[in-house]
């Protein structure tokens, strides 16, 4: 998993690799067209202008394919669907239909009219042709966007996949001075909550965690770290600098490696650095709400059975 606080990539267009399928379709759709609505295909064929039809279809129809690719490789890398689907949806109507189409029109046009001298009136194609070209404008759209969700959801999965593995490998990572344990088995029992928020266990205790970056096992002197809290089903621990990194143990295991003089459980989603205790309230039932410094979206809440063993904490 990439650091949470890095910088958003470079964004690099790459067209879609399909000449050979764009090469075909422009082939089966201008002998498509020139035989659309013939009684005869020996007539179409014999035909004055059968060559310079079937060409000129395949030409239009390539570079229309082509201009589609290209212009759907430029979306999906500046304007993806998820985070810009308004923007997206216009730009890929006026790009992606509205364009091709108008190239469309333009180019028979020139190749009926101006080149081969035919009147409008003896033109069938911007009756016939013309809006079925539109419709597989569309289709060919929708392809591309088809095939970039699918990329997505598979870039999705594999990602998660390598995540769930990257939380695992650590498992047995030498600190330098103890074997961080492994994570418990799912049978074993959880103790009732004042059991676990009053385990220090082992006299000793670590001065590094290995945190996890992308492939990167990065090692972090535990006096840099401001607090530990659990998101979802992840242990995420944050430094001094707000850098943010996940680690692949519970805030159960932490709180016996680490020195309880230096770090104190506030509840079941914090383990907290005595610098990192900002100020404190008092709140209805004994509670305390704790401001974390670097701050936190949401307050800590330390519950009353907790709270005069925080303030001691606090002043030894």
């Amino acid at each position: 998993m990439e650091h949470l606080h890095s910088m958003k990539p470079e964004k690099v267009i790459s067209a879609y690799h399909d000449f050979w399928l764009r090469l075909c379709v422009s082939v089966l759709l201008a002998f498509f067209f020139v035989f659309l609505g013939s009684d005869s295909l020996t007539d179409i064929i014999k035909g004055k202008y059968f060559i310079a039809d079937v060409l000129a279809g395949f030409i239009l129809s390539f570079i229309v394919t082509t201009f589609i690719n290209l212009v759907n490789a430029y979306l999906d890398t500046q304007y993806p669907w998820h985070p810009h689907f308004a923007t997206r949806l216009l730009y890929q109507i006026i790009a992606g239909v509205v364009v091709p189409a108008a190239f469309v029109l333009g180019f028979m046009y020139t190749y009926l009219i101006v080149l081969l001298g035919f009147t409008s009136q003896e033109v069938q194609f911007f009756h016939t042709e013309f809006p079925i070209s539109i419709l597989f404008i569309i289709f060919w759209n929708v392809v591309y966007v088809s095939y970039f969700f699918y990329k997505e959801s598979k870039k999705q999965k594999i990602e998660l996949h390598s995540l769930k593995e990257q939380l695992f490998t650590l498992q047995q990572v030498n600190t330098g001075e103890e074997i961080l344990p492994l994570i418990p088995q799912s049978g074993e029992q959880v103790n009732a909550d004042e059991e676990i928020l009053n385990e220090t266990g082992s006299d000793s205790k670590i001065k590094i965690l290995v945190a996890v970056s992308g492939n990167k096992n990065i090692p972090i002197p535990v006096e840099s770290i401001a607090y530990f809290f659990k998101a979802g089903s992840f242990t995420t621990l944050k430094t001094f600098q707000s850098d943010t990194y996940l680690l692949n143990h519970s805030l159960d295991e932490l709180v016996r490696l680490l020195d309880e003089f230096i770090f104190f459980r506030a509840n079941r989603q914090f383990i907290i650095n005595n610098k990192a205790c900002h100020y404190f309230t008092n709140e209805e039932n004994g509670k305390l709400a704790l401001q974390l410094i670097p701050a936190h979206t949401e307050e800590v809440v330390i519950s009353q059975k907790r709270a005069a063993a925080f303030k001691d904490w606090l002043s030894q």
